[in-house]
């Protein structure tokens, strides 16, 4: 595993894993790969700034509110940060007591909980945007994260994900992270990497190339391995998968 990456490398996406407040303004602008959703007008994050009209800009990674008054008044909410969203009576400054979005989060062991009114009467937008994409972000998960021990196999077969498509499948495939090796399959998807264990399918690691860091070939003790290194922000986790020559003893499982 290398060195953490630095918090604002420009090749590691934090806008939809992070929560940040009163960012500075290049921040808010939005990444390659980020697009606009939508753009509520007149939205109060009635727990943190209640009384303030501002705007939220809701992207395919977070939600972005930012205040009329001064853009340096501002939130980012990395949809990865969201642990539920629900709607309640919240007491506003500027509405009085009205139907609210409430979004519990969860960012760096702490808990976070955000309030957005909408100011416009009888508009619902503020609730059905931000959850409909919020469900579409989390049901998306293994195109983006590295997932291990997942049910991604079923009868050895890869569960294949919307669009995804196996360019490739190699028999006897030895992952190496621990020391005694496990053999199993390994599926090169234009999404991912897979390798699963051939006596335990639950024994198992997916890999978005999203997450990959560097791919490179080394030698090992089993012979020529390739290394793949995931990023810091996806646990910074290492299979080696060699394919080894064949007097090596069976491996335990």
């Amino acid at each position: 595993m290398g060195k953490a990456e630095k918090k604002d490398d420009p090749s590691s996406v934090w806008q939809d894993r992070e929560i940040r407040f009163d960012m500075p303004v290049r921040e808010l602008e939005l990444r390659r790969g980020e697009f606009q959703i939508d753009n509520m007008d007149s939205v109060e994050d009635t727990k943190g700034n209640n009384g303030e009209k501002g705007h939220l800009v809701i992207t395919n990674l977070r939600a972005i509110w930012v205040g009329t008054r001064s853009r340096r008044t501002n939130l980012s909410l990395g949809y990865n940060a969201i642990v539920s969203i629900n709607i309640r009576t919240a007491s506003s400054r500027l509405r009085g007591t009205t139907q609210a979005l409430y979004v519990l989060t969860k960012f760096q062991g702490s808990r976070f909980e955000f309030i957005f009114t909408n100011l416009v009467s009888h508009s619902p937008r503020l609730f059905t945007t931000i959850q409909a994409v919020f469900r579409a972000y989390d049901t998306t998960k293994l195109y983006r994260d590295l997932k291990l021990r997942g049910a991604i196999i079923a009868d050895k077969e890869l569960k294949l994900l919307p669009q995804e498509e196996i360019y490739n499948r190699v028999q006897g495939v030895w992952n190496l992270s621990s020391e005694q090796g496990n053999l199993g399959t390994f599926f090169v998807t234009n999404v991912r990497l897979v390798w699963h264990a051939n006596l335990a399918e639950n024994f198992n690691v997916s890999i978005p190339y999203v997450q990959m860091k560097s791919v490179i070939v080394r030698d090992s003790k089993f012979g020529p391995a390739l290394v793949v290194h995931t990023t810091q922000r996806s646990g910074g986790y290492t299979p080696k998968p060699p394919n080894p020559p064949p007097q090596h003893p069976t491996p335990h499982p």
